[in-house]
C-alpha cells in the first residue's frame, strides 16, 4: 500500500518497485559476502587456489574457542588477533604474521592469573617443489597437488613462542604480584624446611638433590 500511495502513476510504481528490489538484493548480497569472510577467517585454512598473485591479507582470531579445539593446549583464555600478509609469486608464498593481543597466564611468583600482552611477528615460506617436506619451522615444501594448508598448529605454536619462560604479574603492565600469597608461600616453605631439619633420618640422594635446587 505504501508503494502505491507514493507512486500514483503506473510508470512510477514500476520504477519504485524496481528500486526497492535492487536495494533489497544489494543489501542481501553485501551481508552474505561479509558473513562468508567471517567464516573464512575462522577456518584457519589457506586455500592456494584462492590466493591471488601479489599481496593478500587475512585475519585469524585466536581466542578461547580456537584454543579449546586444540588437544592438550596449555592456553585456555586468550584474545589475540593474527594478521597475515601473504605475498604470492610463481612458485612461492611468503607469509608474514603479526600477533597482537593478550594471553591469560599463571604467574610463576604468586601463582595468580594475569593477562600477558602479546605483540610478535613471525615469517613462513611455502615453496612449491617436487616433494613435500614439513620438517623445517620456517620453510615448508609442497607439491602442486596440495590444494590447502592448515595454519592452526603454526598459529598455536607461534603464540606459545610469544610467551616467555618466566612469567610474572609485572609483565601485564598494570598488575602486581599478590603479596599475601607470596607471604603464605614463604611461610609454607620455611615450615617445610624446619620439618626436614627436625627429621633425624636423612636420605643421601635427597640431600644431593636439595643441594642442586639451592644453587
Amino acid at each position: 500500500m505504501a508503494i502505491h500511495k507514493r507512486f500514483e502513476h503506473p510508470e512510477q510504481r514500476f520504477v519504485g518497485y524496481f528500486l526497492l528490489q535492487f536495494v533489497f538484493f544489494r543489501h542481501k548480497s553485501i551481508s552474505s559476502q561479509a558473513f562468508c569472510e567471517v567464516l573464512k577467517s575462522k577456518d584457519y585454512i589457506l586455500e592456494f587456489n584462492k590466493v591471488r598473485m601479489g599481496m593478500n591479507e587475512y585475519t585469524f582470531p585466536l581466542n578461547d574457542e580456537f584454543f579449546a579445539k586444540i588437544e592438550g593446549a596449555s592456553i585456555t583464555h586468550a584474545n589475540v588477533m593474527a594478521t597475515l600478509k601473504l605475498f604470492k609469486v610463481e612458485s612461492m608464498y611468503e607469509l608474514k604474521f603479526h600477533l597482537k593481543g593478550s594471553v591469560v597466564c599463571e604467574c610463576d611468583v604468586c601463582l595468580e592469573d594475569f593477562e600477558l600482552p602479546v605483540d610478535e611477528e613471525f615469517k613462513l615460506l611455502i615453496k612449491v617443489s617436487e616433494t613435500e617436506n614439513y620438517d623445517d619451522d620456517e620453510i615448508i615444501y609442497i607439491t602442486e597437488k596440495v590444494i590447502e594448508y592448515d595454519l592452526t598448529q603454526y598459529l598455536y605454536e607461534s603464540v606459545m613462542l610469544s610467551i616467555p619462560t618466566r612469567k610474572t604479574c609485572e609483565m601485564s603492565g598494570s598488575k602486581k604480584c599478590n603479596k599475601e600469597v607470596i607471604a603464605k608461600l614463604e611461610e609454607l616453605s620455611h615450615a617445610a624446611a624446619e620439618e626436614e631439619q627436625d627429621d633425624d633420618t636423612t636420605n643421601p640422594t635427597w640431600d644431593k638433590l636439595k643441594g642442586i635446587f639451592n644453587n
